[in-house]
């Protein structure tokens, strides 16, 4: 199998992936918006060589001048010669022309925008704030937003949805979603019941399961493959159809954390209260999947200075089917640890501040948070607990939390939220809680006014149910980049403006969002209706 073997097997039942190969793709902007957009492009799976192509309105030679994307590749390119040559490398086409109407997408500054600039789709976006309209670009104000440190998560809060925008107009996505498939090997024994088959016949891959025949003269025994061993033509024998093309954009939207848009319908990029970075602060990110993938970076893309950052998750190995929208992976981290090799591409990207990046390759569980209490049923135990050794990961996690300024809920079951949001109340901490499934995406930051319970309801806040990318979770889930890059974003533009808001508490702080097929709207973040007085769950 070739190296892009099951890359894009999340995906492929919610978006037509020959459709993606294939675009053929104009695109402009300022060098930031342009790189912002190949980055997700790519790991989309698209203008694939031999069948698409990305159309860049640049020269090779041009200098290529980025300081918001140093956190999406492992060293940026100086020219765009040696762009094009790094996503040759990972399967895309990239070409250079000058366009002769309207390119296909435009992002960037508002300053990096020509007086006869139109685009079939445009993102502009600056000082926390991003709009996504079509056409005519003229009534987008001129003038360069301040710099602040929510630039960089700004940028991929409205590249996302101005790609995830443009497959909807070009109708690449499926009517019918298919969560998940895979290949079985099913064995027929006679005159054998189906406990007996089980007892007699196994697999190197594990156990099967088995059932009676119809005639009830025997039994069906069935294997499931792992992906690793199944070969991909094999998983795109089913054929679905695609949803209609959506209609074209009216009007502009706000996209970003904060608004740009006013009820009279002017657009304006000044006013925010936003520092230009974060000089001192401790982030715990917990899950290095595909939220927190794209959070941790967009932090440190933010910082300058004595900033400390702790990456938890206990997913042994990074795998081929993460690559399509985990950002801090490459195939050379197939089988390392999640935790370990988001730390070692973070100090690669951000080597100033890598002296206070760490990383933790265990979950958070219970005994990290609850003393003499028994954690709901189906929590996780610790290695250490179970086998009698200690290896230090139980302490340092203790340790983080300790120190933690703001914690990153980027993780895949609400039972371990709800730990990290008690970890949070007892310290007097903010979680910032983020996630996506699909095309559906919330972000929320509980900060002591309510809690995981009184929000959720305490059967759904104590849930174990995994809704995992990885192939053992309960519900494997589709997964696709502008949905996790998107909340990763926004998680990050809070999580760095409760940080600052620490040190000066006028700083904005953006709203809850909910992200729903590329459709952004304030999310309700009270609490349920039959909740009164105090909640016994965060007293």
């Amino acid at each position: 199998m070739n190296s892009d073997s099951h890359v894009w097997h999340r995906q492929i039942g919610l978006v037509d992936q020959r459709g993606l190969s294939s675009m053929d793709l104009s695109l402009d902007g300022d060098d930031d918006g342009i790189l912002s957009i190949l980055v997700m492009a790519c790991q989309l799976g698209a203008c694939r060589i031999g069948m698409g192509v990305a159309r860049l309105n640049r020269s090779p030679s041009d200098p290529l001048n980025a300081r918001l994307t140093s956190g999406l590749l492992d060293g940026l390119p100086e020219t765009w010669s040696e762009a094009v040559e790094h996503f040759h490398q990972r399967g895309m086409e990239i070409g250079f022309s000058s366009p002769q109407g309207p390119v296909d997408l435009w992002a960037g500054n508002p300053q990096a925008i020509r007086a006869d600039q139109s685009a079939v789709l445009w993102m502009v976006h600056g000082n926390g704030r991003a709009v996504l309209g079509s056409g005519d670009m003229r009534s987008m104000p001129p003038n360069e937003p301040p710099k602040t440190m929510v630039d960089a998560p700004t940028l991929v809060c409205g590249t996302s949805a101005l790609l995830h925008r443009h497959l909807m107009e070009r109708g690449l996505f499926w009517d019918t979603p298919i969560s998940d498939r895979w290949l079985t090997l099913t064995a027929r024994l006679d005159d054998i019941d189906p406990q007996e088959a089980l007892e007699l016949i196994s697999s190197k891959f594990g156990g099967g399961t088995a059932t009676s025949t119809v005639a009830g003269d025997g039994s069906l025994i069935r294997f499931r493959l792992p992906l690793e061993e199944t070969p991909e033509d094999l998983l795109e024998v089913l054929e679905q159809d695609r949803k209609g093309a959506s209609k074209t954009l009216e009007g502009p939207i706000d996209v970003g954390p904060f608004p740009a848009l006013s009820e009279d319908g002017s657009t304006s990029f000044d006013g925010q209260n936003l520092p230009p970075s974060v000089g001192a602060g401790d982030f715990l990110v917990l899950g290095a999947g595909g939220t927190g993938s794209w959070a941790a970076p967009l932090i440190l893309s933010g910082c300058d200075g004595l900033v400390t950052m702790t990456i938890v998750d206990g997913d042994q190995k990074v795998e081929s089917h993460n690559l399509n929208r985990q950002i801090l992976y490459e195939t050379r981290n197939l089988g390392s640890p999640k935790a370990l090799a988001a730390r070692e591409a973070l100090a690669h990207r951000f080597p100033a501040l890598a002296g206070g990046i760490s990383a933790i390759p265990r979950p958070l569980g219970p005994q990290h948070v609850f003393s003499n209490e028994t954690g709901s049923e189906g929590e996780e135990v610790s290695l250490a607990e179970i086998i009698g050794e200690d290896d230090g990961y139980d302490e340092q996690i203790v340790s983080s939390l300790d120190s933690m300024g703001v914690a990153l809920a980027c993780l895949d079951n609400q039972s371990a939220r709800t730990t990290l949001n008690r970890a949070c109340l007892d310290r007097g901490r903010v979680m910032v809680n983020g996630g996506g499934e699909g095309v559906s995406g919330i972000v929320e930051a509980f900060d002591g006014e309510s809690c995981m319970v009184c929000r959720y309801g305490e059967q759904e806040a104590k849930s174990v149910e995994r809704i995992s990318c990885q192939e053992e979770g309960a519900r494997p889930v589709i997964s696709i980049v502008t949905t996790t890059a998107y909340v990763g974003a926004m998680m990050a533009a809070m999580a760095l403006c409760v940080v600052a808001r620490a040190r000066n508490p006028l700083t904005d702080m953006p709203e809850a969002r909910d992200w729903a097929s590329g459709s952004i709207q304030k999310r309700h973040t009270g609490r349920l209706p039959w909740f009164e007085g105090e909640c016994a769950s965060h007293l």
